[in-house]
């Protein structure tokens, strides 16, 4: 298994458990989410009140399950949404880009092309998407690493999340 971490705070971003589709020359990765149901489990072993559950005449059994819904990704790293205006992002992402470039320059200088063209391609389609768009930080809420957008695709019940695979370290576990 991969663990995909900030290439500048070592934070913990997303796993290659979650399928991902390359865009923009390679410097997007985006992954559809899912909504899960996290939370204990009601098993019935078909004895009914016989090992602490509770029969069908029964107003409440003896477990008080918590189950609750929640985003795949978002649990799993613990992500937590915030707001940017569109002039915001784009001088975050301005800021952010140059820091990968001169990353990239200095660990893999044969990127560097890629990303700079992927990079205003991706640009591009924040500022014509802006408004579909959530933003959210990693577990640190670190506003000047890594942020991760998220939308939702036609169709799809939960969001999609999109990263800058270049601001990325791949982690073996």
């Amino acid at each position: 298994m991969k663990i995909y971490v900030d290439a500048f705070s070592g934070e913990e971003i997303v796993s290659d458990s979650f399928n991902m589709e390359e865009k923009f020359e390679g410097v997007i990765g985006e992954v559809q989410s899912q909504d899960i149901v996290k939370g204990a489990l009601n098993v019935d072993v078909g004895a009914g009140g016989h090992f602490g559950g509770k029969n069908e005449d029964e107003e409440d059994g003896g477990v008080d399950d918590q189950a609750q819904k929640v985003n795949n990704i978002i649990d799993a790293f613990k992500y937590a949404e915030t707001q940017f205006t569109k002039a915001d992002y784009v001088t975050y992402f301005k800021a952010y880009a140059k820091k990968v470039k001169a990353y990239l320059e200095a660990n893999k200088p044969n990127r560097v092309a890629s990303f700079q063209k992927g990079a205003g391609e991706f640009i591009k389609w924040v500022s014509a998407n802006f408004n579909e768009l959530q933003f959210y930080c990693p577990e640190s809420y670190d506003m000047e690493n890594h942020i991760v957008l998220g939308y939702y695709k036609e169709g799809q019940a939960a969001p999609a999340f999109v990263y800058i695979l270049d601001g990325l370290k791949e982690v073996k576990m």
